[in-house]
């Protein structure tokens, strides 16, 4: 799978499915761009418009962004994403699991189960 997924995707959607099963947007005007190359590095950036409720500016600003950069590797169906720099600091140094799946131009990622539930993206090849 790592040579069919090398090169930059498009986020087509970001999705979220809660612990009860329903499923909801990541926000609204969600898009990103996944890059993928030959080195085994890896760079994914997502943005979404601002939450408007949000008073302070810069906490509106912050919590519209999803940026990680690192290194990957592929196992079978799940590509594993070690973060070097991160918009949460907290996930620098760690490993990150993704379940994947092809299907054409399209790339399917999803985390596993968290507290929040499951994150589900869909990423279109450019």
């Amino acid at each position: 799978m790592k040579d069919q997924i090398l090169g930059a995707w498009a986020l087509a959607s970001f999705e979220i499915e809660t612990p009860s099963g329903t499923r909801r947007s990541w926000g609204q005007n969600a898009h990103g761009l996944l890059i993928y190359d030959k080195t085994g590095r890896m760079s994914v950036s997502i943005n979404r418009d601002a939450d408007a409720a949000t008073e302070d500016k810069f906490e509106r600003i912050f919590d519209s962004i999803l940026f990680y950069s690192g290194r990957f590797e592929v196992k079978a169906t799940e590509i594993f994403h070690t973060v070097e720099n991160a918009s949460n600091p907290e996930r620098i140094g760690k490993k990150l699991v993704r379940s994947a799946a092809l299907s054409g131009n399209e790339l399917t990622l999803s985390s596993p189960k968290e507290d929040f539930g499951t994150a589900h993206l869909k990423w279109r090849k450019l």
